[in-house]
């Protein structure tokens, strides 16, 4: 009981200060919170650094089924505006940010508690230490927003706590959060299949159960996928023009015949691809780009692309231009345009840190670390280093054919979300080894 209220008291010290450290860290808005505040609030301001953080809601809400992007991310959004306008008119960014702070924090000490029971002071140092990495502005920019990407901040933690930690309603509860994050956005519809993948080749008896959950919850994200089909010309145009033709271009590969060469580079609203800054407003407008290859435009073409040379999907992580958007210092297409806000020194230098440690080694390391999951096979939480390790290097595949070169940065959120989250279970595991190691050492001394 005094260990609880121990670990009760740690949690809202832990709490306040990082509310402290991040209270003028936000996400600016390039143009994509209508997707998911449309029904309950007017149009908030475009990339504006200095925009207020509480707005008036609209007095009466639109059914939620006018949701301009339908996803379980925009429906406990719009849950929440529901319930607060019963007490205000004002949505509070910082307010609702605050309160997933503390949501996010209990997920991460919970996920520890697979490797700490907290019977020593150490325990809650080390824990300390070892979350700072994923309190950067990076990641609490994205709390602080209303954009989609950050369902996997409040999902994956608990959903490594499921897969480890036996629970009532285990199944029920694979399904909900799996599938939370699958029906959210179309780039991570896999991610139960993937689940179910790791428990099959970690654990030696798995529940059926947790087999048919993991399989319903991506049938789901199938067809939710299958619906989602609002940008999904724009999608294709870019993973074309704006990613595989563009990548044959600064490579130096020849195009195909039927491609139109001064096109490629050229995004749908006139924005050209350049290297030294990102993205630039085409000086030679080619209007009609979009218009003329949208209807043509497939997925396909840009697998055809590297079917053709198998060897460059394993070189194309190493590409100098993915490189160069490899970081968690987010931007919206040129360089100089920051995604998230923040006047906090203490969380942006974490963010900082993090890229000059790391880099753009992320996806190697991540494969890297999938690798000595099947030497640690003996381990429970092995399977976690595989599941988050595999989801972390397969979304540079999924952001780059999904849309290309263009908003990339922000595409990779979830991969840097996932890699964070992946260093702290390694970091979780290696002190829960030499704990124990240290603890067979005095035992030992005794007798």
């Amino acid at each position: 009981m005094q260990n609880r209220q121990v670990s009760r008291v740690f949690i809202l010290i832990l709490w306040v200060t990082i509310i402290c450290l991040s209270g003028s860290t936000f996400a600016l808005n390039n143009e994509d919170y209508t997707r998911t505040t449309n029904t309950f609030m007017a149009q908030i301001p475009f990339m504006n650094p200095y925009m207020p953080l509480a707005w008036q809601m609209k007095v009466h809400f639109q059914p939620i089924w006018q949701l301009n992007e339908f996803s379980v991310y925009s429906i406990m959004l719009y849950l929440y505006a529901s319930i607060i306008s019963l007490l205000t008119s004002w949505f509070d960014l910082m307010l609702m940010a605050s309160m997933l702070k503390f949501i996010y924090l209990l997920e991460l000490f919970a996920l520890s508690k697979i490797f700490f029971d907290y019977t020593r002071k150490p325990h809650y140092f080390i824990f300390t230490l070892f979350i700072i990495q994923l309190f950067s502005s990076s990641i609490l920019s994205f709390i602080a927003s209303f954009y989609q990407d950050s369902i996997v901040v409040f999902t994956l933690p608990i959903l490594c706590y499921v897969l480890c930690k036996p629970v009532k309603y285990q199944s029920c509860m694979l399904f909900l959060l799996a599938s939370a994050i699958a029906c959210t956005k179309t780039q991570y519809f896999y991610l139960p299949l993937l689940i179910l993948v790791g428990l099959w080749l970690f654990n030696e008896k798995v529940d059926k159960k947790k087999y048919i959950a993991l399989f319903l919850s991506f049938v789901m994200a199938l067809i939710v996928v299958s619906h989602s089909n609002k940008t999904l010309p724009l999608n294709k145009y870019n993973s074309n023009y704006f990613g595989a033709y563009l990548y044959q271009t600064l490579n130096h590969i020849e195009l195909d015949s039927s491609v139109e060469a001064e096109c490629v580079g050229i995004d749908p609203w006139n924005q050209k691809y350049d290297f030294n800054l990102g993205s630039v407003v085409n000086p030679k407008p080619k209007i009609g780009c979009y218009a003329r290859h949208h209807s043509d435009a497939s997925f396909s073409k840009s697998f055809a692309v590297f079917f053709k040379r198998p060897a460059n999907l394993l070189t194309l992580p190493f590409d100098p231009s993915i490189q160069r958007q490899m970081k968690e210092e987010y931007f919206n297409l040129a360089y100089a345009n920051k995604y998230f806000s923040s006047h906090d020194q203490f969380v942006s230098m974490v963010t900082e840190l993090k890229d000059d440690i790391y880099g753009p080694w992320r996806y190697l390391i991540a494969v890297l670390i999938v690798l000595l999951s099947f030497f640690l096979k003996s381990n429970p939480q092995a399977k976690l280093m595989f599941i988050l390790g595999v989801f972390c290097s397969s979304q540079l595949y999924i952001a780059f054919f999904g849309e290309g070169y263009r908003d990339m940065s922000r595409h990779l959120f979830a991969m840097n979300f996932s890699f964070d989250l992946l260093i702290f279970i390694c970091m979780m595991m290696l002190a829960q080894a030499l704990f124990k190691r240290w603890q067979n050492r005095a035992v030992v001394s005794i007798k």
